[in-house]
């Protein structure tokens, strides 16, 4: 296993590990984990040296990729946290928030499954009506916020019993409330399409909400940064909805991909993103709320 260096933001931690990787035989490395504290963060500058060679290649923009993890363009955000003691009408309004973010998705879904790759689902469809082909399933993500609230009412602050587990070992498709959030089923044995995304872990320490994903392939350079920036808004979601603080966001790629085939200037894109690292200041939330 390859532990890069914790790293502020997200940005970093995509510029070492395609720099760790795009060299490598074969432009590939198995486990690769990279760890950022403050999961928010991103360098503008790096994001668009990423989004011009994407652009070019004809692929999805960061923007895009992110949203498949988490549309936070469908999230009428109140702009304030759950907290254990908080009104009534401000929870109410928490609640209706998440509820149009579900309900919009929900109702886009079947649109979304006629686009090219979605034809099996999509990850956000699995987290709010699994297994995410129609309406009508288990929203996994609402019942997380249930009992991340009860942790909080109950004034605990660690906990690693909550999570989103999205491993596939002996978990039955309607087990899918009680053992935590899936995002494929136990039966699928594909080896490596969709989904790439396996795991999902949260972990409550010390007052923190922290996530960890496990990807069986992940695609350095057109997923890898769009997906951790939608693990990101993802966490805060989830912080925002319970009142926790946001922790660690750490991605473990147990095939860390160059996609020299796709990408061959792959090299050449991981010195742009170094030149645009060096160069930047310090990294700062582009979603970030007033207190």
């Amino acid at each position: 296993m390859i532990a890069l260096p914790t790293v502020a933001s997200l940005s970093e931690a995509w510029v070492l590990a395609l720099e760790r990787v795009v060299d490598e035989p074969g432009g590939r490395l198995v486990h690769l984990v990279a760890t950022v504290s403050d999961p928010g963060a991103e360098l503008p500058a790096i994001r668009h040296v990423l989004d011009v060679a994407l652009d070019a290649a004809g692929s999805q923009s960061v923007g895009t990729v992110a949203e498949t993890i988490f549309p936070s363009s469908l999230y009428p955000d109140p702009g304030y946290d759950w907290l254990p003691g908080i009104s009534q009408d401000k929870e109410a309004e928490l609640d209706a928030a998440a509820d149009a973010l579900y309900a919009s998705y929900i109702d886009m879904l079947p649109v979304l499954l006629t686009a090219s790759g979605n034809s099996r689902g999509t990850y956000f469809a699995r987290m709010v009506t699994w297994p995410g082909k129609t309406a009508g399933g288990v929203n996994q993500l609402a019942s997380r916020v249930t009992g991340l609230r009860s942790e909080h009412n109950a004034g605990r602050r660690r906990n690693n019993t909550i999570d989103i587990d999205v491993a596939a070992d002996a978990v039955s498709d309607d087990d899918a409330e009680s053992r935590g959030l899936q995002v494929y089923a136990a039966t699928d044995n594909r080896r490596r399409g969709f989904p790439c995304l396996t795991h999902v872990d949260l972990t409550l320490h010390d007052g923190q909400l922290s996530l960890l994903a496990v990807y069986r392939h992940q695609y350095l350079i057109d997923k890898a940064y769009g997906n951790m920036v939608g693990l990101s808004r993802l966490l805060g979601f989830l912080c925002q909805q319970t009142g926790y603080a946001p922790g660690e966001l750490v991605v473990h790629a147990t095939m860390a991909d160059a996609q020299r085939r796709d990408f061959p200037a792959g090299g050449q894109l991981a010195e742009a993103a170094r030149s645009a690292l060096d160069n930047s200041s310090a990294p700062h939330d582009p979603h970030a709320r007033s207190t």
